[in-house]
């Protein structure tokens, strides 16, 4: 009898990876019909556990090494954070390291690898994009957490993200059919093909969906903590450009830019609106709270200890998944009617 694995009942129930191991965990936040089709699946194919994300917990002397890259990305420290309170049982080993946005993880990972005895990796916040080659040099298999890697085709490499354009164009969508016109933007390096420059390929797209063109001179290029983005904010302010709304590529940068308009003696959302991305905690408890674009941040940590358990079962057994977004609208974009 063939031996099915957890990616084959996803693909019988009609569902995600990561719905069956919530079923096969007794986790709660499945609903009773999922649940039933997802065990009828199992009943029918007499399926048992066996190459899966139950793998982290059987061989004790794994270890996942998970890079951050960047020490300040509440977000990314958000999602690390769910992968490791996925072991419920505290058998596997994480080795968790941070680094600031202008280090080099891949050479990170080479050291590790070398000092450790590492099965697999997970990089956060990171990006293949140039150094395709260096990464298909990496000794271990690799999961990609909120970038597409699907172009790179390597065995031993994973990815897991939501579709950073399409997100991207809805939040400067939203903008547009408030009345805004004059949009700055605040993000990255934009002309890089990661997922800061499928999220400008993004804005781009609505702005010309819309018959208008983005003016370049609003683009506020930022590292994405929140002392550089209040910085950059500042100096770009300075310069006394006229907009009426921004597009922030992270929710840090967005409460940077609040702090640098409202010392600059404007108020969100009455002058300027903000619109950010993430959604992380403190978007909540901002006062407004603030308009982003949320990323299922328990999904990408639950989906990439899934990825990285599969490969360091059979390193053929790649996939890059993509995740939805939604746009949660809080308090900081103010409509100016038709234009």
């Amino acid at each position: 009898m063939e031996i099915l694995t957890i990616r084959d009942i996803a693909r019988l129930a009609h569902v995600s990876v990561s719905t069956v191991s919530r079923v096969l965990n007794g986790r709660p936040d499945v609903s009773e019909n999922t649940r039933e089709a997802v065990m009828q699946v199992i009943r029918e194919n007499n399926f048992t556990q066996n190459s899966n994300a139950k793998n982290l917990k059987q061989h004790h002397s794994e270890m996942i090494s998970v890079v951050v890259r960047g020490r300040q990305n509440w977000f990314l420290t958000d999602v690390a954070e769910r992968m490791i309170a996925l072991d419920q049982d505290g058998q596997s080993r994480f080795l968790l390291d941070f680094i600031n946005e202008h280090e080099d993880e891949f050479a990170a990972a080479r050291r590790q690898y070398a000092e450790r005895k590492l099965q697999g990796i997970v990089f956060l916040g990171s990006s293949p994009a140039g150094r395709e080659s260096e990464v298909r040099s990496l000794p271990l298999p690799c999961v990609f957490t909120t970038v597409d890697t699907s172009a790179i085709q390597q065995k031993g490499i994973s990815s897991v993200s939501v579709d950073n354009r399409e997100s991207a164009r809805i939040a400067v969508e939203h903008l547009i059919k408030n009345g805004h016109r004059k949009i700055a933007v605040m993000g990255g390096r934009r002309h890089i093909p990661d997922s800061i420059g499928e999220r400008f390929l993004g804005i781009l797209q609505a702005f010309r969906e819309n018959g208008l063109e983005f003016d370049e001179n609003l683009y506020v290029e930022s590292h994405f903590a929140m002392p550089e983005a209040y910085k950059a904010a500042q100096a770009f302010l300075s310069l006394g450009r006229s907009f009426t709304a921004m597009f922030c590529m992270s929710d840090m940068m967005a409460i940077g830019a609040i702090k640098a308009l409202s010392e600059h003696g404007m108020n969100v959302p009455d002058d300027i609106s903000i619109v950010g991305f993430d959604n992380i905690p403190l978007a909540r408890y901002l006062t407004p709270t603030l308009t982003t674009v949320s990323q299922p941040a328990q999904l990408l940590a639950e989906t990439s200890m899934d990825l990285i358990s599969r490969l360091i079962a059979n390193p053929d057994d790649t996939e890059n998944v993509i995740l939805p977004s939604t746009l949660v609208e809080g308090g900081t974009v103010r409509h100016l009617g038709a234009q």
